[in-house]
């Protein structure tokens, strides 16, 4: 293995920390903590709750419920206010810093919170702003006889939440060295019966298996639920941007009443309306949970999918199965279709239907009901329908989310592929590891193969773009003094192979040959998104909803088109083409894509040339040998049409959701990649459209490649696929 640089500066920083004194405000510093006493019984409990504050600073009527709240909660005086996640509206600087003025300044210090999905799916930073403000992965403070814990499970530029491998040690951790203080976890994602929030929340609940938490606080669905799972209450808070409201947890580890404080008027916080809205018995409940099922025996080989669940003998209930809703995406289900299952003494056996399933790698539910009042059992069992599977899959270190790609090493074609411990792995065709490097930070975008496919352009989250020689050896690293979370993109200028990417808003240009910077410009907001170029003009997206071309040999600016009618610094921002991949189409236009069109624009003067509906956004375009413009929509439609006015040739409408991982063209077949991994093969001529199988249990979030005579995508867990062509 080579080693180019020191661990990562920008990775989220894995010290099992305290929440810090200084509270949300000034990074954790990890202490060493007195071991925990069991509660006198006698203390009183006294924090307060509250989620979904989306801070942002153009907005009024955001911030003054936001400090009108903040008043409330200054009045009540909490011990600890928690923080359930979407503190800002996307995660900027002057959001959280409009967050940290609009709290009383005695209060300040007293505030802890956890990330959500807005600190996250626009972040340009790569965390860095997250932790200066937030904190670490997973932090716990003892406090008012019990063990507050905040754990992060947000996911790079992503909505659909994860637990990390490594939270998941740093929960256990503090699950384990909690002695008898009842635990409390704070999230922003709610987990459960029927919720898809989280792609791997069976690993959740294995680590609780033996140490549940009493009770969960989460936020963003904005909306008040309370639940009970696996030992385990839960509490949705309704969203401070919608309704102006808190939560104050009062009274003692044996009787924690929870009531809703909601301020009618946020001008005048002294005017509330109370609702006692649960009590909950925190006492902790010892050792693993006597009516999970002993075993549970899954057969995916016919059309039917056979069930045999063992319980143990105590359990008195009924149970019932249902399917993994693959066609939720960071979501929820309420109306899963539960089917019995029948009971011989202590085994419950029954059939879900899976006639619908393709075949490959699929999950099941199975939920008990006990009759003894203590709340349903949830268990979701992952099983392999083998019919026709993946040719091979090589696991690697870390979270696949940037681009595969592909280069040759004397007679001998490698794909590459970047994880998220900065690892880089080149694989033979038989899925071996030929070779593998260590870069700085995380790996979380796309690998650029350049100079024929004999090196790979490699960008890394600490700041830094590798170039790596087909062998894996280090050509030259460029840094760029800041985070790098954006992908690159690569053309030709006066005959000289460049290298185009941003860092924040700062935008790069860079030689392949010699790794030198040739210019850098600023742009008005961040880019994520590949830039590209004619050889005269450099193209990209921004944060600032427009599409921007830029003189390739200066960086000076040329044009500037906006393709969002969207008003306000957020609205713009999400709403366009802050991570597009731009496309120079045949005849010069311009594609840019937002999430409600795509534009072909003149590459002169940036004027329209045609428009189309829909969110094309995420899955970058490619085109046919004939010259045919290929695309896919967030709706999983494939799309072919005329490059030159737009005019549509097809439309073939796959299964599911079509996102970042996109589709990869061979010849006139399209083989696309949902987010839950299933690979369709749709052929533009005859429209037929044949599943072929689901690559994996974990999203799929990176765009593949062909390789050899097989597709190939890495997954979210840290896998890359193979699939034989058709």
């Amino acid at each position: 293995m080579t080693s180019l640089s020191p661990r990562p500066a920008f990775s989220r920083r894995a010290a099992l920390a305290s929440v810090p004194a200084a509270g949300l405000l000034g990074g954790a510093a990890a202490h060493a903590a007195p071991a925990p006493s069991a509660p006198s019984g006698d203390g009183q409990i006294r924090l307060a709750y509250l989620a979904d504050t989306h801070t942002d600073p153009e907005n009024e009527t955001n911030m003054s419920r936001l400090r009108g709240v903040f008043q409330a909660v200054d009045d009540f005086d909490p011990h600890l206010v928690l923080h359930g996640g979407d503190v800002t509206e996307y995660g900027t600087a002057p959001e959280f810093e409009a967050f940290e003025d609009a709290i009383p300044e005695g209060l300040r210090e007293r505030v802890a919170a956890v990330p959500g999905n807005h600190e996250t799916r626009w972040d340009a930073s790569a965390g860095a702003l997250r932790e200066k403000w937030i904190g670490n992965e997973v932090r716990h403070l003892d406090i008012d006889g019990l063990r507050v814990i905040l754990a992060d499970t947000t996911t790079h530029q992503q909505e659909v939440a994860r637990w990390s491998p490594r939270a998941l040690v740093e929960l256990k951790t503090a699950l384990d060295s909690a002695g008898p203080l009842p635990c409390v976890l704070v999230t922003h994602f709610p987990m459960g019966e029927g919720f898809y929030y989280v792609e791997n929340q069976q690993d959740f609940e294995d680590v609780l298996a033996t140490r549940p938490i009493s009770l969960h606080l989460t936020g963003h669905t904005h909306r008040q639920v309370l639940t009970r799972v696996n030992r385990r209450d839960q509490l949705e808070g309704a969203a401070v941007k919608v309704n102006a409201v808190y939560y104050e947890l009062t009274g003692s580890v044996d009787a924690l009443l929870v009531t809703r404080v909601a301020l009618p008027d946020p001008a005048d916080p002294t005017t509330t309306e109370r609702t006692e809205i649960a009590t909950y018995d925190l006492r902790p409940q010892r050792g693993r949970d006597g009516l999970l099922p002993r075993s549970v025996e899954v057969d995916g080989t016919d059309a039917d999918i056979d069930l045999e669940v063992r319980l143990p003998g105590s359990f008195e209930g009924t149970a019932e199965a249902a399917l993994y809703d693959t066609s939720i995406y960071a979501g929820r289900n309420e109306k899963l279709p539960w089917a019995p299952l029948t009971q011989t003494r202590q085994t419950f056996r029954g059939t879900v239907d899976g006639t619908a399933l393709a075949t490959g790698r699929q999950r099941v539910h199975v939920r008990l009901r006990p009759t003894d009042g203590s709340g349903s059992r949830l268990v979701t069992v992952p099983f392999v329908r083998e019919e026709r599977g993946t040719e091979w899959a090589t696991e690697l270190g870390g979270a696949i989310q940037g681009c595969l790609a592909v280069l040759t090493a004397g007679t001998e074609e490698l794909l590459v592929a970047g994880d998220a411990s900065g690892r880089v792995s080149a694989l033979g065709t038989d899925g071996g590891v030929r070779w593998s490097a260590q870069v700085n930070g995380e790996i979380r975008h796309d690998l650029v193969a350049v100079d024929g496919g004999r090196a790979v352009a490699v960008p890394d989250t600490a700041g830094a773009l590798h170039l790596l020689g087909a062998d894996g050896s280090s050509r030259w690293t460029y840094g760029t003094e800041e985070p790098l979370a954006a992908d690159p993109g690569v053309g030709v200028v006066d005959d000289a192979e460049v290298l185009f990417f941003c860092s924040g808003s700062t935008l790069h240009a860079v030689d392949v040959a010699t790794g030198e910077g040739r210019w850098t410009a600023e742009l008005p907001a961040a880019s994520m998104g590949a830039p590209t170029t004619d050889g005269e003009r450099v193209f990209l997206g921004a944060g600032d909803g427009a599409a921007h071309a830029l003189d390739a040999r200066t960086g000076e600016a040329l044009w500037r088109t906006s393709i969002t009618e969207r008003v306000g610094s957020y609205q713009r921002f999400i709403y366009g083409p802050w991570n597009d991949a731009v496309t120079v189409l045949p005849d010069g236009g311009v594609l840019v894509s937002g999430i409600s069109d795509s534009w072909c624009v003149d590459p002169v003067d940036g004027s329209a040339r045609w428009k189309l509906k829909g969110s094309f956004q995420y899955a970058k375009e490619a085109l046919t040998k004939s010259g045919e413009l290929v695309m896919a929509n967030e709706a999983g439609e494939v799309v072919h049409l005329d490059p030159a006015t737009g005019t549509e040739l097809g439309r073939h409408a796959t299964a599911e959701r079509v996102l970042d991982e996109g589709f990869v063209l061979v010849g006139r077949t399209v083989y696309t990649a949902s987010h839950s991994g299933l690979i369709s093969a749709v052929d533009l001529d005859s429209g037929e459209i044949e599943q072929l199988v689901r690559l994996s249990t974990s999203p799929v979030l990176a765009r593949g490649t062909a390789f050899g005579d097989y597709v190939v995508f890495g997954d979210l867990a840290g896998t890359v696929n193979a699939v034989a062509m058709v």
